[in-house]
């Protein structure tokens, strides 16, 4: 069994307690790292605790006047649960005994406990976000706590994960993740209980890591992904680095192979070969001439095929008989390099990839040299790219002081025009399935795992920048994520908030743009049809320069009133904006009806409605007007658009124009009725 530092071990005999430092093996009890200093606890729930030990042995646990005892099974692992109990600011200790050691951990609160999940929005730290430092100012708050898990993947599920509670303080709330902190504050300015936070977040990923592999095996769209997956483990086994390396390497020679037989086809005939165009003493004064970096124009700008670049440099004496590095920047979209007429270099199907060849030392001599390139375009334009600044030659090792600049003015002729396939691309390097940041569950393993059946009251959600592609997917793999989290905690349908993507990117002034508000589609649906979940509207908050809104303010007040309406019986805050409801034909105009409409319907600081596209039956959609005409209800019209069919709202991936908001002043969710 390991030892936890953080958890002293405390026997009769101070010999006895450093012999247990010494040797950890031989500790018989042990908790995860979830039960550490500083945790807070769930509050009027059961709560489950757990942890190993040498089978057969008693387990002891006391706290806040309760005992209760388990014994180590067969499989090394125990658990028993404490009983329901109040909130309490007051810290107090939890004993875990064994036969031969006691287990003390200290300061435990006990209050509301939020799981933050998602990718870099609620990752984001507070010190990053809109007014941090009086934010920061404010983080003396010892009722606050949280557990930070680290970025790390799993093929299986964990037992545990190394980190331990953090007590918020003006030192250590700036690195805290700012929407739940945030969120943390409105809630316990409304309940005045202590508030934990299971911080278990990664930026830039997919829900697909987060959803346990189980579920994902079940579901008829992902099953066959899962199936493949297992295969792929089962072929891969544990293979060390060298091992991959190995078979890389196969594959890149045949690779090579096929890219031989590739180019002795493209270069067939091909003038620049049989005219010896790459060698030094060839005469290239009738030749044209273009820029390096540039893309083909002029006559050859819709060429496609093989156009030789030639460029002769003065190698100093300084750099015979080192190896040289020459870098001539991306070439679109194949190419063969030369050096004095001997190749040192070629790429296939690569436009965009920068090219470092390296000529061996024997072959550097002073004097004039040619540096010849046959640029070889496949489709669409042609040419080296990059920036002047990085196209250069410099000796292996050298400071870039010491590099010749090759931008500027080569000499240039078409060779063999292209047909044919574009050729083959080359491998990337193996990876072990299960290794990937991508890889379905492979978060869920490592980093939910070790919280499984730790109390908690919910869960907010704040991600979908990275599944934006896949809309569709997404309306089924987020309500499968959700109830694969509930399945494995056993607390049941805990309440789940999500956030929906906020304001981004460039502003358009098309009504149906769709882009990112199909993804909010599929956060929406899922929030109509999976059981006690919320959503948070973030149309108005947002940065079309930055995915990353600072103002997380907002989000943090959004998501404690939810929960406070939802969770705590507080129905005079409101739990979320206007959703619509339904809709039926009028006429030359369209009715809208909402829920959550709350005292009224209104635009945002009094301004006129906006941000509705109403459809006419000849198919166009046109910017519409709009009326409100009850409580709840808007009617949606246009002059043009007669006999209308469809109305949509806010569907676009900056939806500046949309501004309804419900009384209590929240944006209403984008939607669409066709």
């Amino acid at each position: 069994m390991k030892l936890h530092s953080r958890f002293p071990v405390i026997v009769a005999s101070g010999l006895a307690f450093c012999f247990f430092l010494l040797i950890p093996s031989l500790q018989a009890v042990d908790v995860p790292a979830v039960f550490s200093d500083h945790a807070v606890f769930q509050r009027d729930l059961p709560l489950p605790i757990w942890g190993t030990g040498e089978p057969g042995t008693e387990v002891t646990v006391q706290f806040a006047g309760q005992q209760k005892t388990a014994m180590v099974a067969k499989d090394g692992n125990w658990s028993t649960t404490l009983d329901p109990m109040p909130a309490s600011a007051e810290g107090r200790t939890m004993t875990i005994k064994a036969s031969d050691g006691t287990i003390e951990v200290k300061d435990i609160l006990v209050g509301e406990v939020w799981l933050c999940g998602g990718q870099s929005n609620m990752e984001w730290p507070l010190r990053a976000s809109h007014n941090a430092d009086a934010e920061i100012a404010a983080g003396d708050t010892p009722w606050l706590r949280r557990i930070k898990a680290p970025h790390l993947l799993s093929r299986t599920p964990q037992a545990d994960i190394d980190c331990s509670w953090e007590v918020s303080t003006k030192e250590s709330v700036g690195n805290f993740t700012a929407v739940g902190t945030l969120m943390a504050r409105r809630l316990h300015q409304e309940l005045g209980v202590p508030i934990g936070l299971l911080d278990i977040n990664w930026g830039g990923t997919r829900a697909e890591p987060w959803t346990s592999i189980q579920a994902m095996k079940r579901h008829p769209r992902f099953r066959a992904r899962i199936n493949k997956l297992e295969t792929e483990f089962r072929r891969w086994g544990d293979r060390s680095a060298a091992e991959i390396d190995v078979l890389y390497q196969e594959q890149m020679k045949g690779f090579e192979q096929r890219a031989s037989s590739w180019w002795q086809k493209k270069l067939d005939g091909d003038p620049g070969l049989a005219g010896s165009w790459a060698d030094t003493g060839f005469s290239d004064e009738d030749w044209s001439e273009a820029p390096v970096p540039g893309l083909w124009s002029g006559d050859d700008e819709d060429w496609d095929g093989v156009i030789w670049y030639r460029n002769t440099i003065e190698v100093p004496a300084e750099w015979v008989g080192r190896d040289l590095v020459v870098r001539p920047g991306a070439i679109d979209d194949a190419d063969i390099t030369y050096w004095d007429g001997e190749e040192i270099g070629r790429t296939t199907n690569q436009h965009a990839v920068p090219r470092n060849y390296v000529i061996p030392g024997d072959q550097v001599q002073a004097g004039a040299v040619t540096i010849a390139i046959a640029a070889l375009d496949t489709g669409g334009a042609g040419g080296i790219t990059g920036s002047a600044g990085s196209i250069k030659i410099l000796p292996a090792g050298a400071k870039e002081g010491e590099a010749i600049a090759l931008a500027g003015t080569w000499k240039v002729h078409r060779g063999n025009e292209f047909s044919g396939d574009r050729g083959p691309s080359p491998p990337s390097k193996p990876q072990a399935p299960g290794r990937k940041a991508s890889d379905p569950g492979v978060m869920f393993n490592a980093m939910l795992s070790p919280f499984v059946h730790y109390g908690i009251r919910g869960a907010i959600w704040y991600q979908g920048e990275s599944n934006a592609g896949q809309p569709t997917e997404y309306a089924e793999l987020l309500p499968l994520m959700i109830g694969s989290w509930r399945e494995a905690w056993g607390q049941g349908d805990f309440p789940f908030g999500i956030v929906q993507l906020a304001a981004f990117k460039a502003v358009s002034d098309n009504p149906i743009q769709g882009g990112w508000a199909t993804l909010r589609e599929a956060q929406d649906f899922t929030h109509r049809v999976v059981r006690n979940t919320g959503l948070v509207v973030l149309t108005d908050v947002g940065d079309a320069r930055d995915i990353h809104p600072r103002n997380k303010q907002a989000v943090g007040n959004r998501l404690g009133d939810w929960a406070l309406n939802r969770c705590h019986g507080r129905a005079d805050l409101p739990e979320s904006g206007p959703f619509f409801r339904e809709h039926e034909v009028d006429g030359d105009s369209i009715l809208v009806q909402f829920d959550h409409a709350g005292a009224g319907l209104t635009g945002r600081r009094g301004k006129q409605i906006d941000g509705f596209a109403i459809q006419g039956s000849d198919g166009n959609w046109h910017w519409a007007e709009v009326e409100v005409v009850g409580q709840d209800r808007l009617r949606i019209s246009h002059p043009e658009a007669t006999a209308p069919t469809a109305v949509r709202y806010a569907w676009q991936d900056n939806p500046v124009r949309a501004n309804l908001v419900s009384s209590h002043g929240l944006p209403a969710a984008p939607f669409k009725t066709d």
